[in-house]
């Protein structure tokens, strides 16, 4: 059976896999203080469980996704620099997941899915500083039999 823990060590996963992106963080985005992250930070990759549904043999967990880089009031200019290279950066995680690379460590080789296409969003979030990139909501199936075998009933 896989969990939302699974997923998010995946998320972990691609970020110390990746050459680029510093840091990952979950839980709701209210709660991502920028003022408790260092720039060595940043770029950084959130995502946080929406939802799930379950179904007969999957459930289906749907993830907010962010990619994020600090922008400081010097670079404001460099804005659409910022959100080119961030857009990257979430082609690179949703690569990871539609193209199997570094999962099998998540689900053992069992059957999952990822849907595409990825609706994506640009944004700026004013905080001390402006966090700049882009938002995705995506979906993800793994097999999580329902089972009474396996609850702790007595």
């Amino acid at each position: 059976m896989q969990t939302i823990v699974d997923i998010n060590n995946m998320l972990q996963s691609i970020v110390d896999d990746h050459e680029v992106l510093r840091s990952f963080h979950t839980f709701t985005l209210d709660t991502l203080d920028m003022d408790k992250l260092n720039a060595s930070d940043y770029p950084l990759l959130y995502g946080q469980c929406t939802d799930a549904v379950i179904m007969d043999g999957m459930t289906e967990f749907t993830y907010e996704v962010i990619v994020g880089d600090l922008v400081i009031e010097e670079q404001q200019e460099r804005i659409t620099e910022i959100y080119s290279e961030t857009f990257l950066l979430l082609q690179d995680v949703a690569a990871q997941f539609a193209f199997n690379v570094n999962v099998s460590s998540l689900v053992d080789g069992n059957n999952w899915s990822f849907q595409l296409p990825l609706q994506c969003q640009p944004f700026t979030a004013r905080f001390d500083n402006s966090l700049t990139g882009w938002s995705t909501t995506f979906s993800l199936r793994l097999p999580n039999a329902l089972n009474l075998c396996d609850a702790p009933y007595g």
